[in-house]
């Protein structure tokens, strides 16, 4: 009973579709073993992208290598390809590549070793802006097409001066690629323990769902 329990969760709240998937949330919240946990449950064909140094030096690569096809990748057009083209040869496939948000990071050290000075944040944000976008159509188009579903794991960060559709913390991503996005859910800390909440769905019956993340042991 244990083993389909985050894979239902997730179901049950829209987040396991044919298309795009943000999940987002404080560092430590549990995105990854999230993920994990739904890839082990899964009986398709899955990839594992990692993009943060802490998941490739540490043992959670590993441990996405026993559900799925786990790779390290720093560079945003890498990833892309490699998502895009396991997606055009594998229906129904599940792709997640986590983190999004680490990309701009790369980005940054890149360019402290190539110019050594510290590089303009917005010339890093609008480049790698501009490339999550074109990412996010193509990703969505062959998901539909090929049934698959990929899930972005994004850092939060905060929703400064307003919410962002209501949350006080918004997925740090590029926001121009939402159009492309079908879901965007949000893992959080509460009194009450951890809980996924779907911030933005295109179907409004998952609209503001959320349930609690029991406690998983990968």
């Amino acid at each position: 009973m244990y083993r389909y329990m985050a894979l239902e969760l997730v179901k049950n709240l829209g987040l396991f579709s044919h298309g795009i998937v943000i999940v987002y949330g404080a560092s430590g919240v549990g995105k990854t073993t999230l993920t994990l946990a739904v890839m082990r449950e899964l009986q398709t064909d899955k990839l594992y992208i990692a993009s943060e140094p802490n998941v490739f030096y540490g043992d959670r690569l590993k441990t996405a290598a026993k559900y799925a096809q786990a790779e390290y990748v720093k560079d945003l057009p890498e990833a892309f390809r490699k998502a895009l083209q396991f997606v055009q040869k594998n229906k129904y496939a599940f792709v997640a590549i986590d983190s999004v948000s680490a990309f701009a990071q790369h980005e940054a050290a890149r360019r402290m070793v190539l110019e050594g000075e510290i590089p303009q944040p917005l010339a890093i944000v609008g480049l790698l802006s501009f490339a999550a976008n074109a990412m996010a159509q193509a990703l969505a188009e062959y998901a539909i097409r090929q049934s698959a579903t990929i899930w972005l794991i994004a850092q939060e960060r905060p929703a400064i001066g307003k919410t962002w559709r209501g949350e006080d913390a918004a997925p740090s991503f590029a926001m121009r690629a939402l159009h492309s996005v079908l879901a965007v859910a949000r893992l959080i800390y509460t009194p009450h323990g951890r809980i996924l909440r779907v911030v933005m769905h295109r179907d409004s019956n998952y609209e503001k769902k959320q349930a609690e993340v029991p406690s998983i042991t990968l």
